[in-house]
């Protein structure tokens, strides 16, 4: 292999393996990344046998070929090169060489036949969607996906594509839920599959730099997205995921409206003092408004007002103070709907006025 181009091109297309490849490996070559050099351009990729992806960028190819090499090393390299000098790529009997202007720098390599395939399988639910909009319904939602590796399946974010061409993301740690949803111009067959955290942070990434539409495809044991010349491949969570749909409350008596920023700047102040491990936050709702209030074994409290038009009985219910604030964290709102029954029943939060997003929130014994 034989090759020049840009610094520029070759630091994005191997920028954007770094989170892939594993940094604690235990078979030696998922720590490389392959290059594959064709008549016009470069194919890098990397895989951790999980997730893997592929980006492409424009090159001045003299001889084809392929190669692996450490992804890390690689990547520190040509970020330390001067910008304005192309780079060339030249491979050799386990070695590659890179030149750039004065710089010369020689990696060894491993064969590129023993790099695991990444496999691209089609579909069953074939989506065509805005990257900006995936992207928001991402980071609505990604938050509330769990870490408990024993539970597997909530570990990852639910994408569905139901018979109303709704497609629909859902998270949820068994404490609270988070849930996005969109309409789809183009329709889709109906799908539903787990895909890991790991590929959904991965797709939020791409979308982040990619500019119009992407494809989604859905299928039993992958999930794929091409984005402009990346391309991301994942496996999916071998599981069931909970009736999510049983959770969502309906029909809640309690209606509050609440400025957003001003009632997480009250929960962010009235955390100082609460219990460090829990959170744990009282509200009380009533026609005074929403009176916040935290203490600790320590005796010490906090108590604050809180603005608040409520419509409702009094009811005085407890919640995990971050599991609120990641909440109105991912609204863009002015304003915060909260709908609630009694101090044994969770709580429904959504903006009115993007109500596509919604969150679920299991009230504390306080």
């Amino acid at each position: 292999m034989n090759i020049t181009l840009s610094r520029a091109s070759l630091l994005q297309v191997v920028q954007r393996c770094q989170s892939i490849v594993e940094k604690r490996h235990t078979v030696p070559i998922l720590a490389n990344i392959l290059l594959k050099a064709d008549p016009q351009t470069l194919a890098v990729t990397a895989t951790d046998l999980e997730v893997g992806i592929r980006s492409q960028a424009e090159a001045s190819v003299k001889t084809p070929g392929t190669v692996t090499v450490s992804a890390r090393k690689l990547f520190d390299i040509i970020k330390e090169l001067d910008p304005e000098q192309d780079v060339n790529l030249e491979s050799g009997d386990n070695f590659l060489e890179i030149h750039s202007g004065r710089s010369r720098f020689r990696l060894s390599t491993l064969a590129a036949s023993e790099y695991p395939a990444v496999s691209e399988e089609d579909g069953s639910a074939s989506i065509g969607i805005q990257a900006s909009q995936l992207s928001e319904m991402i980071a609505a939602t990604s938050f509330a996906m769990s870490n408990d590796e024993t539970r597997k399946y909530l570990t990852g974010t639910l994408f569905e594509v139901d018979a109303n061409n709704i497609l629909r993301l859902v998270s949820t740690d068994g404490h609270r839920l988070a849930l996005s949803e969109a309409e789809l111009e183009q329709s889709s067959s109906t799908c539903q599959c787990i895909v890991p955290r790991k590929a959904v942070m991965e797709i939020r990434k791409l979308c982040d730099e990619c500019e119009g539409e992407v494809a989604l495809y859905l299928g039993e044991r992958q999930v794929r997205l091409e984005a402009g010349t990346n391309i991301l491949t994942s496996k999916l969570i071998d599981a069931r995921f909970p009736v999510y749909q049983d959770v969502i409350p309906s029909n809640n008596p309690g209606h509050a409206q609440v400025g957003r920023t001003e009632f997480d700047q009250v929960l962010r102040r009235s955390m100082i003092v609460a219990n460090e491990f829990t959170h744990d936050i009282r509200l009380n709702f009533s026609d005074k408004g929403l009176d916040v209030s935290a203490h600790n074994t320590e005796h010490e409290e906090s108590e604050e007002r809180l603005a608040a038009d409520y419509n409702g009985q009094e009811v005085t219910v407890g919640f995990n103070g971050k599991y609120l604030r990641d909440a109105l964290g991912a609204m863009r709102s002015a304003s915060v709907h909260m709908e609630l029954r009694d101090e044994l029943s969770p709580v429904l939060l959504f903006a009115e006025d993007h109500p596509q997003s919604r969150y679920v929130i299991m009230p504390m014994r306080i």
